[in-house]
């Protein structure tokens, strides 16, 4: 046996244990802490999550492909109007996509259900003609601006209910250094043109058999494909004409070939020759594009953009004249108004001899030149 130890050594022993159990249990109490702590921030960030989600137009998460603007116009009346990026979507503006599994419109069925051939109850009239739900036509309006080489360049798009006149800028007021007890300061007032946006209707007409409306899965499809594709071709005709006969855009005083990156390089040089910013993007000719890039060196080498245009977005388009080019900021530059949203209507039995309906699709929209300064055109050949 042991010999008993005295009342010191009782003690020490005492104090040891005591010790061995006061860091088990601090160890026991951090790690405790560290797991509440991680929980608090975990539910800290879920807060901040649902905060950012409620302050959501329509308290919902927008998809990818359907994002809401971020930045909105105030009339004189004081009404506040989305201004759309080229990202950005009017649908999901209008209504967000549906989250809860309910049916969304959808341009197939409102066709079955306007001519009678569909048994889905909904809100549409069997009647001679039906106005599409304004989510169902924005969604379109968002195709036409998919298929749109002006909004693909960068040009905003802004819906109106009527009539609307805004500024745009022709020239800048003169700053003036001022020298203390000198009258050196000269008035210099900029020139602003007021600008009527009030576009015209721009329609197209399809004759529906009552066989192709019943029998074809990918109608929907192939709708929306197809008058997106067909006004899209028509505004971009439209707005490019219009920049290219605005006297207020800057153009080559030289010839600048559009055919070669070294007279695209030339035109570049001239537009920030003019105190504009390097240029955000070019719109070509397509045959002028395609030259443009199947340039080959004099051993057969593919010659390609020069380092400088790599920041440039080169984009092509039919509409544009053999020989000329746009090139700038199109984003501060043009403007798609929407006077109304798109509106589709079935004319029932247009023709009762074949057993044909007629859809009309129709809207009011054009592209307008809000910053002319902001834009270059250049030349082939000056005349």
């Amino acid at each position: 046996m042991d010999k008993p130890k005295s009342n010191g050594g009782a003690v020490e022993v005492v104090m040891n244990a005591f010790s061995e159990y006061k860091n088990a249990n601090d160890k026991n109490l951090e790690q405790r802490d560290n797991a509440l702590n991680s929980k608090i921030e975990e539910l800290y960030s879920q807060t901040d999550r649902i905060e950012e989600l409620l302050n959501r137009p329509f308290g919902t998460v927008p998809k990818p492909e359907a994002s809401q603007p971020n930045r909105f116009a105030i009339t004189v009346a004081g009404k506040k109007i989305p201004v759309l990026a080229r990202e950005d979507s009017l649908a999901s503006y209008f209504r967000p996509q549906s989250s809860n599994g309910e049916q969304e419109w959808n341009l197939q069925d409102f066709v079955r259900n306007s001519m009678g051939l569909s048994n889905i109850k909904n809100s549409v009239v069997e009647r001679g003609s039906a106005n599409a739900p304004e989510f169902l036509s924005s969604q379109i309006v968002d195709a036409v601006r998919a298929k749109s080489t002006l909004i693909n360049s960068g040009a905003l798009t802004l819906p109106i209910d009527g009539a609307t006149i805004i500024a745009r800028i022709d020239t800048d007021a003169v700053c003036h250094s001022h020298v203390e007890g000198i009258d050196d300061i000269d008035e210099s007032l900029p020139v602003f043109t007021p600008i009527e946006l009030n576009p015209n209707m721009l329609s197209v007409q399809i004759p529906l058999s009552a066989e192709v409306a019943e029998d074809s899965a990918n109608l929907n499809l192939l709708l929306k494909t197809s008058i997106a594709a067909a006004i899209a071709k028509k505004i971009d005709q439209l707005g490019i004409a219009a920049l290219l006969a605005d006297s207020a855009i800057e153009e080559s005083a030289v010839s600048q070939d559009t055919e070669t990156w070294a007279g695209l390089l030339q035109a570049a040089g001239s537009s920030i020759a003019l105190d504009n910013e390097w240029p955000k993007t070019v719109i070509s000719n397509a045959s002028d594009y395609a030259k443009r890039i199947s340039q080959v060196s004099g051993d057969g080498q593919w010659l390609v953009n020069p380092p400088p245009l790599a920041t440039m977005k080169d984009l092509f388009s039919t509409h544009m004249t053999a020989g000329k080019a746009l090139m700038g900021d199109f984003e501060r530059s043009v403007l798609l108004a929407i006077r109304s949203e798109l509106r589709i209507e079935i004319v029932r039995w247009h023709r009762p001899g074949s057993a044909s309906h007629l859809m009309i699709a129709y809207m009011r929209g054009a592209f307008y030149t809000v910053q002319p300064g902001s834009l270059y055109r250049q030349l082939k050949t000056v005349v």
